[in-house]
C-alpha cells in the first residue's frame, strides 16, 4: 500500500511532534549509519532536541570529522578569496594597460609623431602644453646658465 504525501509543516500537536520527532530521529540516524557503511564515508550528524537535549552521530571520531568540516571550509574560504583577487588584479592590470596605452600616445604626440588622428583643437592644446613646457625648459636654462656665470666670476 503506498503512503499519502506528507505536508511539511509544523505538528500542531505537542504529542503527535514529540512522537514524530523521536521516530523520524532513529530513521535519521539508521540511515546515516548505513550511509556510512554502504559508501565508506565518514558521516556526522547533530541534532538538537525543541528541549536542547543533544544526539549525535559519528562513523569515526566526531571530533576529526569536524576538524575536516572547519579545514574544508577555511580553503573554501581561501579559494573564493583568491579568486576575488585575482578578479580584482585583472581588472587592475587591464586599467594600467589602457593608461599605459594612452600615456605613450601623448608621449608620441608630445614629439610630434602620430599626430594625424588629432583634432584641430586637440592641436592647438598639443601647442599650448608644448610652450609651456619649452618656457619652463628655458627659465630653468637661463637660472642654471646664471648661476654658472656667477660661479665662474667668483673663482
Amino acid at each position: 500500500m503506498a503512503r499519502g504525501k506528507v505536508q511539511l509543516r509544523t505538528i500542531q500537536n505537542l504529542a503527535s511532534r514529540r512522537v514524530t520527532f523521536s521516530k523520524r530521529k532513529g530513521g535519521l540516524l539508521k540511515k546515516a549509519s548505513e550511509l556510512s557503511i554502504l559508501c565508506d564515508v565518514e558521516v556526522a550528524l547533530i541534532i538538537f532536541s525543541p528541549t536542547g537535549k543533544l544526539y549525535e552521530f559519528a562513523s569515526s571520531s566526531m571530533n576529526r570529522i569536524l576538524g575536516k568540516y572547519q579545514t574544508s571550509c577555511a580553503s573554501m574560504g581561501q579559494q573564493i578569496e583568491s579568486s576575488q583577487n585575482v578578479e580584482t588584479i585583472c581588472v587592475e592590470v587591464e586599467n594600467l594597460q589602457k593608461g599605459m596605452v594612452n600615456l605613450e600616445k601623448k608621449c608620441k604626440n608630445m614629439v610630434g609623431e602620430d599626430l594625424d588622428p588629432l583634432s584641430f583643437k586637440e592641436l592647438q592644446r598639443l601647442e599650448k602644453k608644448i610652450n609651456l613646457s619649452v618656457t619652463k625648459i628655458r627659465s630653468k636654462k637661463e637660472r642654471m646658465l646664471l648661476e654658472y656665470i656667477g660661479s665662474l666670476k667668483t673663482k
